[in-house]
């Protein structure tokens, strides 16, 4: 058990590789359709390059797409609308309009009574007349429908064809009751039979949309998906005839029919098991590949899983089309694996993945010949164009050469094919376009790589963080005084960043670069100043604010122009947060004091820090701006000044969105204190006995 263990122990890195291989091998196997693949390739224009094909059993034609929406829309369109015609409204609505007259009439009087007896008949004829005919709701989904649209009345169990026009509205009931009551004379009496019958009007016949989408669907799901049949051995099409519509979808037709008798689920196990077998293959000559020509790699457990992810990412990719119909294969931008692959590796491990996954993908490619071939030339080409991908120029160049590599590799086959190329399918080139240009995703996936398996993003940093380059050399010579405070702000942020945890080479790079914006007017801060001549003396306190804040801006603006990544300039863009410049907002404070003061205009528009190693260099900045204008260094005033800058930095709200403790802000302040006084100099007493 002991040796066992041990042999685990000693070999738990080959078992992780092999654990790699087995999930690429099943999340593959996984996405791969299921089905049995019809031996025979054809497209619509294209010849039929196979040998002549006789029917193999009776099937059955299926109508095309086209057809089968063409029929549905006419069905759509011919579909009937059902409405409820509701008895007891009318019944309701007479016994009510009866009510109401003799609350409004007292009939014991003989002259009211005669009132009553003229007003009943003609307001109960009115309204029996109407609530038989119907007065229809409207609904939002039928306003479109005109006047003379045939539509069923159910009514007592009972459906009866009618006009919709027949039916009453609300606005043309009205027009009718005005017509009866206009027959009495009497103005107080026209006026009581007129508020009776409107009081009593109401909807009662209904929209049934349940039953009238029923319907529609049933005489649908009626429409017959097939017109006519092909008896076995009857010859379907010869060798060298052109593929038009009707002998498309014969042969459609028989594909479906051919999936069909091969499916099942002992056919898909066999399936299953044959994909399991090709896929073992294909991996099993990378890993050879590998283990022969490229040890530094395999035996390295986060190259081989580099290689692993970016390959079944790619090939699943290739499977997307299978699942979403609308998505066209030649659109997908598979050049993006050789050129990440070339992006860390040599252009022949670049090249062999490549193809490996493209004849995988080809197993279910539509015309998996040619896509094999489309794809391996364009992704070798792309390979030879590309020396490095470093600039942003070489890559868009080698887009344009994957477009022409596509559009040249169609071509040569299409006049293999047919022999001349003005069949040409345009459409093609736009998906060809579209994945060449799809193909510049490589830069955030480069970096997205460099961040999940750490390749090259310290030596990355490690080239911006020389001092040597070019931005940093500009900053010594215009601004030597924020240099030096740059330099000292990095020790002090990577030194915190250590203790607590992070990056620290990615917070000393952040450091050395986030004061660049001074380099415009550098003598209007303080370390830049020599020979005790302030410009600011000359500046209203709001104009100097102005500059001090600008900055930040110009610091943004120079990075993007040199090219700095993002992350870099995400340092100057928090190191000073949403903080002010105080010095300038008490001036101003004492030159205006009954003035309302606009705060904005003395603070930094930020953001604020969003990790911990913006909010430790913000931390530093601080700090070691601050204890350059300390009178005296000792013990007590360095701890002080540590402690006040960063618990104001902290009330403030300025580590709000970074995720950073308690503890590790007192760690902080612990170090800064004794770097600050090692920096200066400053002996600590230690207790006498």
């Amino acid at each position: 058990m002991k040796e066992l263990l041990n042999k685990l122990r000693d070999g738990h890195d080959i078992i992780f590789k092999g654990l790699l291989l087995l999930v690429s091998l099943v999340t593959i196997v996984y996405f791969l359709p299921k089905e049995a693949k019809f031996q025979y390739e054809f497209q619509v224009g294209k010849p039929w390059l196979h040998e002549n094909l006789l029917a193999p059993y009776d099937f059955a034609i299926y109508k095309s797409d086209q057809e089968m929406q063409e029929e549905r829309e006419t069905v759509t369109r011919n579909s009937q609308y059902f409405f409820d015609q509701e008895e007891i409204v009318g019944e309701e609505a007479l016994r009510q309009f009866e009510k109401d007259l003799v609350s409004r009439l007292d009939t014991s009087r003989k002259k009211e009574r005669k009132i009553y007896n003229r007003l009943l008949p003609i307001g109960r004829s009115a309204l029996a007349h109407i609530y038989k005919r119907g007065i229809v709701k409207p609904v939002s989904e039928i306003e479109d429908l005109e006047e003379d649209q045939l539509v069923v009345i159910s009514r007592d169990n009972l459906g009866q064809e009618k006009v919709l026009g027949d039916l009453y509205t609300i606005s043309s009931v009205l027009e009718y009751l005005k017509s009866q009551y206009n027959r009495i004379d009497d103005d107080e009496q026209r006026q009581l039979l007129k508020d009776l019958l409107i009081r009593n009007m109401s909807h009662n016949v209904f929209y049934d949309a349940e039953k009238t989408e029923a319907v529609l669907q049933e005489r649908i799901e009626a429409i017959s998906p097939t017109r006519g049949k092909v008896e076995k051995d009857e010859l379907i099409i010869s060798r060298g005839n052109v593929v038009t519509e009707p002998l498309y979808q014969r042969l459609e037709s028989l594909k479906r029919e051919y999936l069909k008798r091969k499916g099942g689920a002992g056919s898909q196990y066999y399936i299953a098991a044959g994909q399991i077998l090709l896929v073992g293959m294909i991996l099993l000559v990378l890993v050879l590949f590998l283990s022969i020509f490229r040890q530094h790699i395999i035996n390295v457990s986060n190259r081989v899983f580099f290689i692993l992810v970016t390959f079944t990412l790619i090939v699943l990719m290739g499977t997307i089309p299978l699942y979403i119909e609308q998505v066209p294969i030649y659109v997908l931008p598979f050049c993006l694996l050789p050129i990440l692959i070339k992006a860390f590796y040599d252009e022949i491990l670049a090249a062999f993945i490549h193809v490996l996954a493209m004849i995988l993908i080809g197993f279910v490619a539509p015309n998996g010949y040619e896509f094999v071939f489309l794809q391996s030339m364009a992704g070798l080409i792309a390979i030879f164009s590309l020396v490095t991908v470093r600039k942003r120029s070489q890559l868009i160049t080698t887009t344009l050469v994957i477009f022409v590599t596509y559009v040249a590799s169609d071509l040569a086959l299409l006049i293999v094919q047919e022999g001349d190329w003005h069949n040409i399918e345009w459409q093609n080139m736009y998906w060809f376009a579209g994945s060449a240009i799809l193909t510049l995703l490589v830069y955030p996936l480069i970096y997205l790589f460099e961040k999940l398996f750490g390749f090259l993003s310290d030596v990355t940093l490690m080239e911006l963080a020389d001092t040597n380059s070019k931005l940093l050399r500009e900053l010594a010579t215009r601004a030597p005084g924020t240099f030096q405070h740059s330099m000292q702000v990095a020790n002090l942020s990577e030194r915190a960043i250590l203790n607590i945890g992070g990056d620290p080479l990615l917070v000393r790079t952040g450091a050395l670069y986030h004061d660049i914006g001074k380099m415009k007017q550098p003598h209007y801060f303080i370390e830049n100043q020599v020979g005790g001549v302030n410009p600011h003396d000359e500046l209203a306190p709001e104009e100097s604010a102005e500059i001090i804040l600008d900055h930040v801006l110009e610091g943004i603006e120079l990075a993007k122009k040199s090219r700095l990544p993002e992350v870099i300039i995400d340092f100057i863009r928090t190191h000073h947060g949403t903080s002010q410049v105080k010095y300038f907002l008490y001036q101003y404070q004492q030159a205006h004091p009954d003035e309302e003061i606009d705060l904005s205009r003395f603070s930094y528009r930020g953001p604020i820090p969003f990790s911990k190693e913006t909010a430790v260099l913000m931390m530093a900045d601080a700090c070691e701006a601050a204890s350059r204008s300390l009178p005296n260094y000792s013990v007590e005033s360095i701890g002080k000044l540590v402690n006040g800058i960063i618990d104001s930095q902290a009330d403030q709200g300025q580590f709000a969105n970074a995720d950073i403790t308690f503890k590790d802000i007192s760690t902080i302040k612990k170090i800064f204190t004794k770097m600050l006084l090692n920096i200066y100099h400053v002996r600590i007493e230690y207790p006498k006995d």
